[in-house]
């Protein structure tokens, strides 16, 4: 006998304005399930989580709640009394609950400890953001429901925490129903993908297993969608010809036949035309070919006497992808602001290039002014954007990034959190620049805009400077890793081994083998470098060199109009400038690449 859902929502539409944000979406809860909703900005998420949470009412449809479900809902922002310390916040959450002081003594202690908190006196306004989600949690989890409800839980958590947070939900005894757009997250903890999307027949994609499963499964039904709506587009292309021969409808199979054809066109009509628009990123660079952008030696940075990091050595040359991760409060958006000269560093110094151009999405957002137009912010003077040297109609360029017409004359304050970000990344991308420097972008994006951000990552010719908790975004896109805690700064080939080495740091692998272990790389590491390293360090500035001369003859080749008429040899000088460019930027990899190597053995 299949067991009864905690929660069952049948054909159930929402809306607020004469679009729905779904329609006749159905979906059931199960018990110790853990499902993940996931979509685009603005699709209703938080709204269903909301409705399932007993928060909201649905306009049409049924929402159907097993008799005495406990469920505990966080929202998506955590706001709390000021003058409250988070045990008086944990027995506020339980006032309702009919407990007697004995158990909710308990629950305060023991859901306040397992969230990493020690002391209950400590009032709400000493708590980061991540502490705050912390709190928001154990409140919930002070309910002991049956099901709990999470919108966009690792928002404002460091990536330890995150990592905290993914175990800790996974041996949680009941079905867990949370909104994210952090890939690692769902692929680590769904048993189950929930996609709310109006391409898909009731609005959903679901799909069993994790990220990765969900990718696989959503493949190959818009695969089927495609097919089918094929398929249909023929059957209405035969009926419309069909009628247009004036075939009259005396009979009942010919009436049937006219019905038949005029529902199968409203059905393609409404059918999908394929994947949704997604916001087009392309970030433009001064396409400066300098060997060194920016160069710090031994630089490092203290607050009130305290050491934040220090005898740091680094070099960003083009297509240099730095990401810097570690604990909240640890000094990364600090050490940004060192890198470009907001504050001097209290040790060593920082050398930029000359005429350095630098564009920049910092944490806040504070180049959002809340009173401007949309207009005026994309564009302040006239009606065009310029985009790498082209003029762009602010309305043709304000839809590259999903915005109407009508978003023009608004204000950004009125803006969601997800178009804010993109009205930030629409004004970041008119910006010629060398460096691009973001601090925590994945706030408020959808996972579409974030694989959108990802793959413009890869195709920018300049420097990245990369602060994120989005560990997929990392993985794919440092080619180095600055580790900062403790006061110290280390270099890793990528996350994973930044991962790897906190990991094995953490007091459950201080075994006598770790620790051994530890010993023996860092005695590995820290030598010098390998004779055919240095042999190859000592001549990569001349084959870089000679590279960029072979690439700028070919360029000049292609410049001077010679081979215009002649569609072979263009071809074939088009494919030798590819091949050249590609040369020329592995060598700056490589040449960057054995700099860091050169520079931490320095340091040791």
């Amino acid at each position: 006998m299949v067991p009864t859902p905690l929660i069952s929502a049948q054909e159930i539409t929402k809306g607020y304005s004469e679009h729905p944000l779904f329609a006749q979406l159905s979906l059931a809860i199960h018990e110790n399930e853990r499902l993940a909703l996931i979509g685009s900005n603005g699709c209703g998420k938080s709204t269903l989580l909301k409705i399932l949470a007993g928060l909201e009412e649905v306009d049409s449809g049924i929402i159907s709640v097993r008799k005495g479900l406990r469920c505990a809902y966080v929202p998506q922002t955590d706001i709390f009394p000021a003058h409250l310390s988070i045990g008086e916040i944990i027995e506020g959450a339980l006032a309702d609950s009919h407990l007697d002081h004995g158990e909710i003594a308990r629950r305060r202690s023991v859901y306040l400890g397992a969230t990493g908190f020690h002391d209950d006196s400590i009032t709400t306004t000493n708590l980061s953001g991540g502490w705050k989600k912390r709190l928001s949690i154990a409140c919930a989890l002070a309910l002991e429901p049956d099901c709990l409800l999470l919108d966009e839980p690792t928002n404002h958590l460091d990536i330890d925490s995150i990592i905290w947070l993914e175990r800790y939900l996974s041996t949680v005894p009941c079905a867990t129903v949370f909104v994210s757009h952090d890939r690692y997250f769902i692929e680590r903890l769904a048993s189950r993908v929930l996609e709310i999307h109006s391409m898909y027949p009731n609005n959903i994609l679901v799909s069993e297993g994790g990220y990765a499963d969900y990718i696989e499964y959503r493949e190959e039904r818009l695969n089927q969608l495609q097919q089918q709506r094929r398929s249909l587009a023929n059957k209405v292309r035969r009926e419309v010809e069909w009628l247009r021969q004036g075939v009259k409808a005396r009979t009942t199979k010919s009436r049937a036949r006219i019905n038949e054809a005029h529902r199968m066109i409203d059905v393609l009509k409404g059918s999908p035309h394929g994947e949704a628009p997604r916001a087009e990123l392309d970030f433009s660079s001064t396409q400066r070919r300098t060997k060194e952008l920016l160069k710090a030696e031994r630089i490092g940075q203290s607050i009130n006497g305290t050491p934040l990091f220090s005898d740091i050595s680094l070099v960003l040359s083009p297509r240099s992808r730095l990401a810097i991760v570690g604990p909240n409060g640890s000094g990364k958006t600090t050490f940004i602001r060192t890198l470009l000269g907001e504050i001097a560093p209290t040790s060593g110094r920082i050398i930029r290039a000359p005429n350095m151009r630098v564009a920049c999405m910092d944490q806040t957002r504070s180049q959002l002014k809340d009173e401007l137009r949309l207009k005026e912010f994309l564009c302040p003077h006239g009606d065009s954007v310029s985009f790498q040297g082209e003029p762009i109609h602010v309305a043709a360029w304000a839809a590259r990034f999903l915005f109407t017409h009508n978003h023009l004359t608004t204000t950004l304050a009125s803006l969601s959190g997800g178009e804010r970000a993109r009205a930030l990344l629409a004004k970041i991308m008119a910006e010629e620049c060398d460096v691009l420097v973001f601090d925590e972008p994945t706030n408020d994006l959808d996972i579409a805009t974030l694989e959108n951000l990802q793959e413009s990552f890869e195709s920018f010719p300049g420097a990245i400077v990369l602060i994120t908790h989005d560990r997929y975004l990392l993985e794919r896109t440092a080619s180095s890793v600055l580790g900062l805690l403790d006061g110290e700064g280390t270099f890793y080939g990528s996350y994973a081994q930044w991962e790897a080495a906190r990991e094995n740091a953490s007091p459950k692998s201080s075994d006598k083998k770790a620790s051994e272990k530890g010993k023996e790389l860092k005695n590995r590491v820290a030598t010098k470098l390998s004779y055919k390293d240095a042999q190859e360090l000592s001549k990569i500035e001349k084959n870089i060199s000679t590279a960029e001369e072979k690439l700028a003859a070919i360029k000049q080749q292609l410049d001077s109009g010679e081979f215009a008429s002649n569609a072979l040899k263009l071809s074939e000088l088009c494919e030798a400038l590819n091949t050249q460019q590609a040369e020329v930027d592995s060598l700056y990899e490589r040449w960057q690449a054995l700099e860091h190597l050169r520079e931490s053995f320095k340091k040791s």
